[in-house]
């Protein structure tokens, strides 16, 4: 176990260590990973893959993410199976906990956050689609952790099942998607849901689904993302703003 602790805001020791050990010389030395603050190596036995037309300088990046609710907190990382990376911008909170376990695989796609104080532990798969959102304190978990039987039958179920996120998902804080979750495109989860099926066989656009577990509760509404449409964003805060003026006023 290797810890590194920065009261700077880019941690640099954590940055080159990573860098060298997880990557080829030819990658490692553009500096693709970056790291702020806090940070703890558990494990870096796995392999990293990266799929990306032009490998630049911080394109991915953990701790970056602050807030005042959220201080430089201290992230870890182990990476005993393979990442796979699809893209050019990954962005993983601060406090967030990463663990890869051996022979699983985690795969991420462009334009992806990971809010602060989330959690994705892996013992088989998990594909997470580009334009993604992962609000704080959520986890994923493909793991049971443990076997259970069942007295009558003797069954013992599966302890694992591969989860898959797709493009355009919006999951809010404190989401807990489960081993066998399948999220389809566009797809809204509300803050606090617990997600433990798969939701692709719906035939509804767009959909929304909230609960303990959660189910569908809406259709046809999607988030609009500042990293797609700007331009639209931005107009729509500035019209909020003189609202909000206009009704102190």
């Amino acid at each position: 176990m290797i810890r590194f602790r920065s009261k700077f805001h880019h941690n640099w020791f954590a940055i080159l260590y990573f860098n060298f050990k997880m990557l080829p010389f030819k990658q490692a030395i553009k500096l693709p990973f970056d790291f702020y603050h806090k940070v703890r190596f558990q494990d870096l036995s796995g392999r990293i893959i990266l799929n990306c037309d032009s490998i630049k300088r911080g394109s991915y990046h953990w701790g970056l993410i602050q807030h005042e609710i959220f201080p430089a907190l201290e992230s870890i990382i182990s990476i005993k199976g393979t990442l796979i990376i699809n893209g050019s911008s990954i962005a993983f909170g601060g406090g967030t906990m990463l663990e890869i376990n051996e022979n699983s695989v985690l795969e991420l796609n462009d334009d992806l956050l990971i809010a602060p104080r989330t959690k994705i532990i892996l013992q088989e798969s998990v594909l997470i689609g580009k334009h993604v959102r992962v609000g704080w304190e959520s986890q994923i978990l493909d793991s049971n952790f443990h076997f259970m039987r069942n007295l009558l039958t003797g069954e013992i179920k599966k302890r694992t099942s591969p989860i898959k996120i797709g493009n355009y998902c919006w999951i809010g804080n404190r989401v807990t998607i489960g081993k066998g979750t399948v999220l389809p495109d566009h797809c809204i989860v509300a803050s606090n849901s617990i997600c433990n099926k798969a939701f692709s066989n719906i035939n509804s656009k767009s959909i929304t689904i909230a609960g303990l577990p959660a189910k569908q509760i809406s259709e046809n509404w999607e988030r609009i993302f500042e990293s797609i449409e700007p331009d639209i964003v931005n107009e729509l805060y500035q019209k909020e703003k003189i609202l909000r003026n206009n009704e102190m006023n």
